[in-house]
């Protein structure tokens, strides 16, 4: 199982995008973890407008934190970034600059 906690920021992705983002999300993990999909959580937390910057300037930036429930190797992790940063920066049109995507095996 892979939980997902995206952070955006308010007007960046809007929540049609959203349901798209979360149903890549699943399809993604589900295919490099070899999971179901419905093992796949996906929540979002929005960030006022005004109340997260970066360089100096309102923030348009977005994370995505996964959170394993079984530790996976390096390389399969790398995997599963990529292919999260590469969906999100299509679906999304942000730059390098705008997204983090990272995956934490259970503490």
């Amino acid at each position: 199982m892979i939980s997902f906690n995206c952070i955006v920021q308010e007007g960046v992705v809007s929540d049609e995008l959203r349901a798209a983002l979360a149903a890549e999300l699943a399809r993604i993990s589900a295919s490099v973890l070899n999971i179901p999909s419905d093992d796949v959580e996906v929540g979002y937390y929005e960030v006022r407008h005004g109340f997260g910057f970066r360089g100096g300037e309102v923030s348009t930036t977005s994370t995505v934190r996964g959170q394993l429930s079984e530790p996976i190797d390096q390389d399969t992790r790398v995997d599963l970034m990529t292919q999260i940063y590469e969906m999100w920066c299509g679906k999304t049109g942000c730059s390098v600059d705008e997204f983090l995507v990272s995956v934490r095996d259970p503490q």
